[in-house]
């Protein structure tokens, strides 16, 4: 029942439109909650299609006669009527937004958005929330999100808003920094230096399909899929997990190499007072001697020729129990005071983990059966044979085998392996401070700050590639999603006690209870809670400061 078949008829004023580009016109109302799901159920359907000729008419189909009154038809003149569907549904997803708000603004990000981005706050913060709740960073979602969600803007972002956004922000190039600094200093007066602030320094990169940016180079992937990769390096605070700069590098450098430049960028910034905490890929002269202005900890690859002598010299008598053992973190720890490493003179700490040797041991096993297995799969004798699976495995020329029609034997190097397995569950720390085994072991720990908020940014916000074919849509995407971390984490810490309260709350559960707080428009605009407060939702929200009555404040000044 389309054009021919039917008189055009005004595209209809309630609900919410999605027009395809095919000319397709789908409606959706207010939705209808669904208890046993716990969600908004989505009410779309196919109305018509749009008439091209004439600017905010349709031509209908039976769904839109069933939908609508037909007995109404339109007027002569109701071609001239140009309607406009409404952007917001009459009920607002609101409690996760109220939370995230108070905890990022508790913080320091909002004030530093506020004046870094005076114009465009809300935009940036409101993209960031999508990312969070939705967990989801696709920009051609974010209208259909903000239809049922509260994110703090008069209309929602649609597409191409967004990627005037991401250029805008791109554009800027002295903004970010601003912002950094700016939030730095916000969030140090929150959080007094009380001595220095524990910082994990860590990089991670991404695979990218894109030709258009300058960053993305061959390089080292932690996901082989044979693309370009950009790195990313950060700084996150261990004592609250929340990040607190970040920088993007070329996908072809090594982490060791930027350090000395990473430095410098964090000193112009203002940060100083700082313990960094590093993995074995930071491992070089020149990233020490970068750092010397600092006090840092950094984990020894095993294969410096210290680490060995250490483990040769230390790898039985670590093991005493009276001596070494560290019972508030199950592990054995010694210090060996004034080793002279990379022409410096610095303190080194030896660990022995009963658990990760365990765990170290079985993988080892499972390797070198994987080995053999792959190694077997071959039929013919060869060199390379031989290097690929060196030193793990003794593989010798023999005669043809008439029943398998291998022409080699495999055997595992039991020396090897042997070695491998002594060396389970030890490592060694390299710092330039004389703290206590107990201390350096206990920072190195909470280092899983850093992989939480890259699990976070690749996972949860779906930013393990990056689809972007321009220089400018990717810095301002990236740094919507550090804004966003900085939300989550702030959050995170901030509802601390209810987390750590029962152990099947997640962050997940709380965003979804809190979602469940809704919000409704009355009659003359103004808006007003559609519930009370559950139990659960009064708990979390009590961390933030937030009490039932605030809150019922908050949405009767909404203007939206």
């Amino acid at each position: 029942m389309y054009a021919g078949k039917s008189e055009p008829v005004p595209l209809p004023t309630t609900g919410h439109l999605h027009t395809l580009k095919t000319g397709y016109v789908y409606w959706e109302d207010d939705g209808k909650w669904d208890n046993e799901r716990k969600q908004t159920i989505d009410g779309r359907v196919s109305i018509g299609r749009i008439d091209p000729d004439h600017e905010g008419m349709m031509f209908p189909n039976k769904n839109y006669f069933a939908i609508f009154d037909a007995a109404n038809p339109p007027q002569e003149d109701a071609r001239a009527v140009l309607a406009e569907p409404s952007p917001f549904s009459k009920t607002l997803s609101y409690g996760a937004y109220a939370a995230m708000y108070e905890a990022a603004d508790y913080i320091g990000c909002i004030p530093a958005l506020k004046k870094t981005f005076p114009d465009h706050w809300r935009d940036i913060f409101a993209a960031a929330l999508h990312s969070i709740i939705a967990e989801n960073s696709v920009a051609q979602d974010m209208p259909y999100w903000c239809f049922h969600n509260y994110c703090g803007l008069d209309s929602p972002l649609y597409s191409s808003e967004m990627s005037r956004l991401y250029e805008y922000i791109s554009g800027e190039p002295e903004s970010i920094p601003d912002f950094m600094y700016r939030f730095r200093e916000t969030y140090h007066e929150v959080f007094p230096d009380t001595g220095v602030t524990l910082v994990g320094f860590d990089s991670t990169n991404q695979n990218t399909n894109s030709r258009g940016i300058e960053l993305a180079e061959y390089g080292h992937p932690k996901v082989k899929e044979n693309l370009p990769d950009i790195n990313t390096a950060m700084f996150v605070d261990e004592m609250t997990g929340i990040p607190l700069y970040y920088e993007h590098f070329y996908g072809s450098i090594l982490d060791k190499t930027e350090t000395p430049f990473t430095m410098e960028k964090v000193k112009d910034l203002g940060f100083r007072k700082l313990f960094l905490m590093m993995d074995r890929g930071y491992f070089s002269k020149k990233a020490l001697d970068s750092m010397e202005e600092y006090n840092f900890a950094i984990m020894c690859p095993e294969t410096l020729q210290m680490v060995r002598q250490l483990f040769k010299d230390y790898s039985a008598e670590i093991k005493d129990r009276e001596k070494y053992y560290i019972s508030g973190e199950n592990i054995y720890g010694k210090r060996i005071r004034n080793l002279e490493v990379c022409g410096g003179t610095y303190n080194c700490y030896i660990y022995y983990d009963s658990k990760r040797a365990e765990d170290e041991r079985a993988t080892i096993h499972t390797k070198v059966q994987l080995m053999i297995k792959a190694a077997l799969s071959r039929k013919r004798f060869s060199k390379k044979l031989q290097e690929t699976f060196s030193p793990w495995l003794q593989i010798e020329k023999s005669e043809r085998d008439p029943n398998t029609g291998r022409s080699f034997t495999v055997k595992e190097s039991r020396r090897h392996v042997q070695q491998c397995l002594d060396k389970a569950g030890f490592f060694v720390i390299l710092s330039n401070t004389d703290l206590p085994a107990s201390n350096i072991i206990t920072i190195a720990r909470m280092r899983d700050s850093n992989e939480k908020a890259f699990r976070r940014m690749k996972n949860h916000f779906g930013l393990s590639k990056t689809y972007s074919h321009s220089a400018a849509t990717y810095e301002g995407k990236m740094f919507i999603a550090f804004v966003a971390l900085i939300t989550i984490e702030s959050y995170r810490y901030s509802i601390k006690p209810v987390l750590d309260a029962i152990s099947s709350t997640t962050t997940a559960s709380t965003i979804g209870e809190l979602n469940k707080y809704q919000i409704q428009r009355r009659r003359d605009g103004s808006w007003m809670p559609m519930y009370a407060m559950t139990k659960k939702q009064r708990q979390i929200l009590k961390c933030l400061d937030l009490t039932e009555g605030k809150i019922k404040t908050k949405v009767s000044r909404l203007r939206v």
